[in-house]
């Protein structure tokens, strides 16, 4: 045989053997129930964590400080009180954005600031800091100023011990991506991929997870119609993997408190996304909800539940018509 035709015959088997490893997802016999579109306690709301206090909301509110800032939810899923996180004393505004819970417990969200100067230079200052609310204890783990460049629009997830970040600065296209630790500061990581985005650190710090398109084709208009793969790999960039492959429209990806399962929302035929579970193991998957439009699951801290919120259910186009909504993980999972 040519020696051409044997260097591709035999790149055609790698590749689908490529294809069947990543092929073997089962979705798994669940009927997710029906959801009644909630007409009351909607609100402008676009970031979710779940600690032990309870479920916090990034949301647009006439009357606070400022826009960015965190409220608790009350049981019945309305918006409650402000989280008494303090503001910087340095600057005329203060922002909380990303709000996620710590591997400690606590509220971690990137903090910014700014001044109220009008046609001068950016003012902006960005970090990222975790609020204790048993104890109204605020703690810069990134100080500010970081460079705006990385944490302007970036995402911080950290490793169990809390020593080391991965940071993204943010972008779609053209994303940069760094590890963070307090004595060496940013350094830039090579991911070898066009777009990486939603990275998750598991509970128990060997594997991160992150949603990645390897070749997102000529602009954002092709990248965005591409599908996505999700990526494992190990807590040193290394060994990375598709586990997962042809994902649509994702929005949020976080790991159950045991460590066995991903929660994300997407679609895998360009249609209405779900709320979708994942066990990295086995590759079983299944669909949590019924296909509308949804952002920002969180687990509950026990694992037997995962908030989302419910982007306009009613489909209205106005901005302040979400819902936050929380769902029962079936025992299957739990199991």
């Amino acid at each position: 045989m040519h020696p051409l035709k044997l260097l591709i015959g035999l790149s055609l088997i790698v590749l689908a053997l490529i294809r069947c490893e990543v092929a073997k997802t089962t979705i798994l016999p669940y009927t997710p129930q029906p959801l009644n579109k909630p007409t009351e306690n909607l609100g402008d709301y676009s970031g979710l964590a779940w600690i032990d206090q309870g479920l916090v909301v990034l949301a647009t509110k006439s009357g606070a400080p400022s826009r960015y800032r965190l409220f608790w939810l009350t049981s019945d899923r309305k918006l409650g009180d402000l989280v008494a996180i303090p503001d910087a004393i340095d600057a005329d505004i203060t922002l909380h954005r990303l709000p996620d819970r710590l591997p400690d417990g606590r509220l971690g969200f990137k903090y910014s600031t700014d001044m109220q100067v009008i046609n001068g230079p950016p003012t902006d200052q960005h970090g990222y800091s975790a609020f204790d609310p048993d104890t109204n204890t605020l703690s810069e783990l990134i100080p500010r100023p970081a460079p705006r460049k990385i944490l302007h629009k970036g995402r911080v997830v950290w490793n169990p011990s809390m020593d080391r970040a991965l940071v993204t600065d943010g972008q779609y296209l053209g994303s940069k991506y760094y590890w963070w630790t307090a004595s060496d500061g940013f350094q830039p990581l090579d991911l070898e991929v066009d777009v990486a985005q939603y990275f998750a650190w598991s509970p128990d710090g060997t594997t991160i997870a992150f949603f990645g398109l390897p070749d997102a084709g000529s602009g954002v208009v092709s990248a965005l119609t591409r599908p996505e793969n999700l990526y494992l790999m190990d807590a040193e960039a290394g060994n990375r993997r598709v586990v997962l492959a042809d994902v649509y429209n994702i929005a949020g990806l976080q790991w159950s408190p045991d460590g066995q399962w991903l929660v994300f929302v997407a679609n895998f035929d360009r249609s209405s996304d779900q709320v979708w579970l994942f066990k990295t193991a086995t590759g079983e998957r299944l669909a949590l909800t019924p296909p509308g439009h949804y952002q920002w699951p969180a687990w509950s801290p026990d694992g037997k539940q995962i908030a989302v919120i419910w982007y306009d259910p009613g489909n209205t186009g106005d901005d302040d018509k979400d819902a936050v909504i929380v769902l029962d993980v079936p025992d299957l999972v739990r199991r």
